[in-house]
């Protein structure tokens, strides 16, 4: 083989190993994010719900009045948490590894504005 084409081999190879790493650096991270010890539902005296895999877990949480609930983004991608009522709760966006506090006071349809497919609903026991 002549110089040129070695070249271009070895371009194209380079390329070729960008483009898995990057999934690949994804999927890692995501998995890795999934280890952490605070978990989808109760915690003491307050609920969790995670942003992982683009969705909401749970998609739906029932919580009594008053309570305290922990949004935590365990993606590898920004998403918010906004009411669908105008006006209502807004979490900004939420960086990878950022988190959100809100009580609860009333039900609550929400949405990551980022990913529109991304959904959940907060119910009130009692």
């Amino acid at each position: 083989m002549d110089g040129r084409r070695v070249l271009w081999v070895v371009i194209v190879v380079f390329f070729l190993a960008m483009a898995l790493a990057g999934p690949t650096a994804m999927v890692r991270a995501s998995r890795a994010s999934g280890g952490q010890a605070a978990t989808s539902g109760q915690y003491g005296g307050g609920a969790v719900v995670q942003m992982k895999n683009i969705a909401f877990a749970p998609a739906t949480l029932t919580v009594a009045r008053g309570t305290e609930v922990v949004f935590q983004n365990l993606d590898v991608a920004p998403h918010t948490v906004t009411g669908k009522t105008p006006g209502g709760v807004d979490s900004g966006t939420l960086n990878p590894g950022k988190s959100f506090r809100l009580v609860v006071d009333q039900p609550l349809d929400y949405v990551c504005t980022i990913h529109p497919n991304m959904t959940g609903k907060i119910l009130l026991s009692g």
